[in-house]
């Protein structure tokens, strides 16, 4: 029997070429650090610009290490001589500058700062980047989720409590709930970033130093928000919970969304309907359209329960030392990943799916959904209270389930022996009356509570999902553009510092 295959790197372990420490440990992390090169470089070039700024590094020093950093950074990450034997990009980058600078000079980059803070730092610059990818695929989603309420303003659909009619809705009206519902994971992502856009540069090993350095002065120049204060939380990600209870909140909204338009495809139901690029078709069976990307969208959403608890699972049980599980936890770029690709798919689906009205009409037609409205009728115009009117029309559907009538064949006086049979009392209606208040398209005519199913309400909730929609991108472009406004004043405190070279 076959053993188990060996990767060239555990291979390598085995042979002795390479310790594990460096199989399991620095590859990896250079793997991972690579993406996030630029960040590793702005730091540098901040870092070395306060240094000189407080006198803390010779002005000529640092007039020799900005222009290498500067085309470290330029020529990319591709381009940097990479050590395997060195641990992270930390030492990769000062290598590359003793070659050039000679050790001394290199050595100085790392004045007043250690890998702890360093790292951590970069951890907050990348993810902060990525987390706001992801705020514009909820904005992306939220846009096709009110373009797809206007197209389909006008068709009623039936409402579901314990997988039973219960009353009417309107299908714009359903989508726009999950505008809402988006609003609501756009504003855990904001709390998320707030936490995030923290700067831990300075804190050094977890007891600040002894050396003069200005942190407010690379918080700005890194487009941080605010320093984090306490020296010993420099390497803390607790945001990394923050984030990931987010993605949770959203994996499990689109969950809800493609489990309803899975379940409302089928056969029994046939609400709605997706276009071919979105199905899949049978080995077997030739009439089959499965809607396989929905499943995806459901597929994708079944490990996200356990994002948080494997987040805080990872952080248990180390204290308060500088510990790698204290760390981001390596689910962070899988989360952020997935639930930017079923975003855009959830988005893609709203846009494209296609209500079945005439199927809709036919099950409205034959639902009991609207008798809520004719308890209604009976509290406002006789005078029943809303126990008293429930009991009366409950009893008019027995009647009609037992005699095998349908909602269209009901008469005044079956609602009048209905009232005699629950009430003791005669109630009197007009057939039109009566027929009207079980109509679909009366009943959502009627409702005018804030945020229900009326017309004029449905008008309301899209004027405020759109609202809400551009307050969430003016929001995003300008933490892009303080970003932007950052590197600019860096820049020009780089051109300052290299200013009068000899």
């Amino acid at each position: 029997m076959p053993g188990p295959i060996a990767t060239p790197n555990a291979k390598a372990a085995i042979n002795g070429s390479s310790t594990p420490f460096q199989v399991y440990h620095s590859w990896p992390s250079q793997k991972s650090e690579c993406k996030q090169f630029d960040d590793f470089c702005w730091i540098d070039l901040a870092h070395v610009v306060m240094l000189v700024e407080q006198n803390t590094v010779d002005k000529t020093v640092g007039q020799k290490l900005l222009p290498a950093l500067q085309d470290i950074r330029t020529q990319g990450y591709n381009r940097l001589p990479i050590d395997p034997y060195k641990e992270s990009l930390l030492y990769q980058v000062e290598s590359a500058l003793g070659q050039k600078l000679g050790d001394h000079v290199a050595g100085a980059l790392h004045t007043a700062r250690s890998r702890i803070d360093q790292r951590a730092t970069v951890g907050r610059m990348y993810y902060r980047r990525i987390l706001l990818q992801v705020m514009d695929h909820i904005c992306q989603f939220q846009e096709h989720l009110v373009e797809a309420a206007q197209e389909h303003s006008s068709i009623i659909i039936p409402y579901h409590t314990h997988m039973q009619q219960a009353q009417p809705g309107n299908f714009a009206h359903y989508l726009l709930s999950f505008a809402a519902k988006l609003q609501e994971d756009f504003e855990r992502c904001q709390e998320a970033y707030n936490r995030v856009n923290r700067n831990p540069l300075g804190t050094v090993g977890r007891s600040g130093t002894g050396l003069k350095i200005d942190r407010e002065r690379t918080t700005q120049f890194l487009g941080f928000d605010s320093c984090v204060k306490h020296s010993l939380l420099g390497k803390d990600a607790d945001f990394a919970a923050d984030i990931v209870a987010a993605l949770s909140f959203v994996m499990y909204h689109l969950n809800d969304f493609a489990t309803d338009l899975h379940l409302w495809s089928s056969n029994e139901f046939g609400f709605v309907q997706l276009p071919d690029t979105f199905c899949g078709t049978s080995s077997i069976f030739p009439q089959k359209r499965n809607p396989v990307t929905l499943e995806t969208i459901k597929l994708a959403a079944g490990p996200s329960v356990a994002w948080l608890s494997s987040t805080l699972a990872t952080f248990r049980g180390c204290g308060t030392g500088d510990h790698r599980v204290h760390g981001i936890p390596s689910h962070l770029d899988q989360a952020l990943e997935t639930t930017s690709d079923m975003l855009i798919l959830a988005g893609l689906v709203a846009s494209e799916v296609q209500v079945n009205d005439a199927r809709v009409k036919q099950v409205l037609g034959e639902s009991w959904s609207t008798t809520s409205n004719l308890a209604d009728f009976l509290m406002q115009h006789r005078g029943l209270s809303i126990r008293q009117a429930h009991g009366v029309v409950a009893r008019l559907v027995r009647m009609c389930r037992e005699t095998g009538l349908g909602k269209a064949q009901v008469t005044p006086d079956m609602l009048e022996e209905a009232s005699l049979i629950s009430l003791g009392q005669s109630i009197e209606m007009s057939e039109e009356d009566l027929h009207e208040a079980l109509d679909p398209e009366s009943f959502v005519k009627t409702r005018t509570s804030a945020g229900s199913v009326g017309p004029a309400e449905v008008d309301n909730l899209t004027e405020l999902a759109q609202d809400m929609l551009s307050d969430n991108r003016r929001w995003v472009m300008e933490c892009r553009s303080k970003h932007l406004r950052a590197e600019k004043t860096l820049s020009e405190a780089i051109v300052a510092v290299l200013k009068d070279q000899s």
